[in-house]
């Protein structure tokens, strides 16, 4: 390996993710994560050669600046406050 390779992923965190994590638990519902490699011109040997390649590394930024569009983080307070007491009662 030369470099880095990333690859993109997307978990949707809810609340009940959120209380499995606060209290060790496995999560009742279902965690989908969706894992996204970019489209390099050579994708057997993106592992191996990573960002060295000038056109693996103009794909990977050009997938960075899309993916950074798609994730919304919404209601962030109130999921932080979720999780502040979701912990305190746990070990009230």
């Amino acid at each position: 390996m030369v470099g880095i390779c990333p690859v993109f992923y997307r978990i949707i965190v809810t609340t009940a993710l959120l209380d499995a994590l606060v209290t060790s638990t496995y999560p009742m519902e279902t965690t989908t994560v969706l894992r996204y490699v970019p489209p390099v011109p050579d994708p057997q040997n993106y592992a191996a050669d990573g960002m060295r390649p000038l056109e693996n590394r103009r794909v990977v930024f050009q997938c960075l600046e899309a993916f950074k569009r798609i994730i919304v983080v919404s209601h962030v307070k109130d999921l932080i406050s979720h999780v502040s007491t979701a912990y305190l009662s746990h070990f009230a």
